[in-house]
């Protein structure tokens, strides 16, 4: 037997072997383990303070606010995720390269049409509602107005026109000299008539949530009427303008 394969004999020895067996087999901290757990605490601390917050935030609102805005969440994940899966579907067309340059064709001319619609520049129709508010004593205040425009929007309106003008991402509305109420430096008569293209059965539901768009235009003395229509034409357009100082990437 070598030298370096000697069995212990004696009782001291074995003591002496079995404690350095010990400290070799036992976990010896690193530096770099030190730093990992230092980060992994304070990313611990972090999101714990962060949820605080977040609490702190919604112990004031509302039971109506409270469900308002869970309302809103659930329809805005509904929709990204339906924008997602099309997305998808788009992308793994254009991959398996089955369609070739057709698919790609028609995917770009489908993008192009989807975009003139959402700046604004063509027409469109399809399913959607007719939102009608009347306000006998001219009480209804641009901030109202503007109210249930972005009451439609959270409850996935595409495309809004109201009275004669075609609502996009720049739209104001305001309040003119005489107290009429402006759409994009337009004067807008008062029964006031918005046709919004999306969902009825979303948008309905959202103008009437406790506390939102409908409550809001009875407290300035106005009523609100919403009707579900199959078929919803919005035939106002805008011109673009020629952006002057922004040029594009390349």
């Amino acid at each position: 037997m070598s030298e370096g394969t000697r069995t212990p004999q004696s009782r001291d020895e074995q003591r002496i072997v079995w404690r350095r067996l010990k400290e070799t087999l036992r976990p010896q901290a690193t530096a770099s383990q030190v730093i990992v757990g230092l980060l992994c605490l304070l990313l611990g601390v972090s999101i714990a303070a962060q949820m605080g917050r977040n609490d702190e935030s919604l112990e004031g609102a509302t039971q109506q606010e409270l469900v308002r805005l869970l309302d809103e969440s659930g329809r805005h994940s509904s929709d990204l995720e339906v924008e997602n899966a099309e997305l998808e579907r788009t992308l793994e067309t254009l991959r398996s390269g089955q369609e070739g340059d057709a698919a790609a064709r028609d995917a770009a001319e489908q993008r192009l049409g989807d975009l003139e619609i959402l700046a604004g520049t063509a027409p469109a129709h399809g399913r959607g509602i007719v939102v009608s508010i009347a306000d006998p004593e001219s009480g209804v205040r641009a901030s109202t107005l503007l109210g249930v425009l972005q009451e439609l929007r959270n409850a996935g309106a595409e495309v809004v026109q109201i009275g004669d003008v075609r609502v996009v991402a720049s739209t104001s509305i305001t309040t003119g000299p005489g107290g009429e109420l402006l759409v994009d430096g337009t004067p807008v008569p008062a029964p006031y008539t918005l046709r919004a293209i999306g969902d009825p059965a979303v948008m309905e539901p959202a103008l009437r949530i406790p506390g939102g768009a409908a409550d809001s235009v009875s407290g300035d003395g106005g009523t609100l009427a919403a009707t579900a229509e199959d078929e919803v034409r919005i035939d106002a357009t805008v011109t673009l303008s020629r952006p002057e100082h922004s040029q594009v990437v390349k």
